[in-house]
């Protein structure tokens, strides 16, 4: 996830001493960042320790300006000036079944807008993780789904504070599972459909399940369970993390279980799970050939969009 920076802002004063640079007193030296998964994989996300020791600009060892509080994963990244922030996010990659040789899930979306921010803005920023799946055991699990990439301002729990959103790919199914354009993490608002999985969500839902690949985690909602082992991906303002996998489930446990990405990702048995995002994509039922699970959907607030 990439944020670069411009600025010419001027401010007016309530006084005859007219104007004054915005950029004056900058909190820090910044021109560009991008944000990483530090190192993370899986179902969890980064630590402080993870990206401290992964970024190097010396603002970054600031925790009023880098944080990553309790372990959760999302990194809070403080504005250092008013500006105009070109914005640059991408939902992690479906991940691939164990016994479908090396067909991946779906690519995750790229967004990208500008976005007018203020000196002193803490901004939320989850980046999405892929996720292969298999967790335990060695054979027969399908991919999980990719979690999307988040970047929300404060209050952090509406419509109103997302700047912007890329939905995650869909898992593939242990078999010879396929992708297609609605495997990839969606533009649109709306999670991807999946085989045998023909219902859509929107405005910030979790995805639907099949009988074994659970939904992608929305913004708002967290994705639905699967009828056997796999979980839905947990939503945005839930934490996001990726789907589980159900412990003390009946058939097809033990080897045949995965996780979704950080990010929403849904988790899986031997069928695909659905991506993370805006709205999450749909897990599908079917873990044979020719089967395909939902990307997550996207959402850009910003000017001069490129999707």
């Amino acid at each position: 996830l990439f944020i670069s920076w411009s600025v010419n802002a001027q401010v007016a004063l309530p006084t005859f001493q007219g104007v004054q640079s915005a950029s004056e007193y900058p909190l820090y030296s910044f021109s560009s960042h991008t944000f990483t998964n530090c190192g993370a994989t899986g179902r969890n996300g980064p630590t402080l320790s993870n990206c401290t020791g992964t970024y190097s600009p010396s603002w970054t060892d600031n925790t009023n300006y880098l944080n990553v509080p309790s372990d959760a994963g999302i990194q809070y990244w403080t504005v250092p000036e008013d500006g105009t922030y070109t914005i640059e996010a991408w939902g992690a990659r479906g991940g691939k079944g164990t016994t479908n040789g090396s067909v991946y899930g779906g690519l995750g979306a790229r967004m990208r807008g500008d976005f007018d921010l203020s000196h002193g803005d803490v901004i939320k920023i989850l980046v999405g993780q892929q996720a292969d799946g298999i967790s335990r055991g060695s054979s027969n699990a399908g991919g999980g789904g990719g979690g999307g990439s988040f970047v929300i301002k404060s209050p952090y729990n509406s419509n109103g504070s997302i700047l912007v959103i890329a939905g995650g790919g869909g898992g593939t199914g242990a078999n010879q599972g396929v992708v297609n354009g609605n495997t990839h993490g969606q533009i649109g608002e709306n999670g991807g459909i999946a085989s045998a999985n023909s219902n859509e969500s929107e405005d910030g839902e979790g995805g639907y399940s099949g009988y074994d690949g659970a939904g992608g985690g929305g913004f708002f909602e967290n994705g639905t369970n699967s009828e056997t082992v796999g979980l839905g991906g947990v939503s945005f303002v839930n934490g996001g993390a990726g789907g589980d996998y159900a412990i003390g489930c009946s058939y097809p446990c033990g080897a045949h279980m995965g996780y979704g990405g950080f990010g929403g990702g849904g988790g899986v048995g031997h069928a695909g799970g659905g991506g993370g995002g805006y709205s999450g994509g749909n897990g599908t039922g079917q873990w044979g050939n020719g089967s395909w699970s939902g990307g997550g959907g996207s959402y850009n607030s910003g000017e001069n969009q490129d999707n």
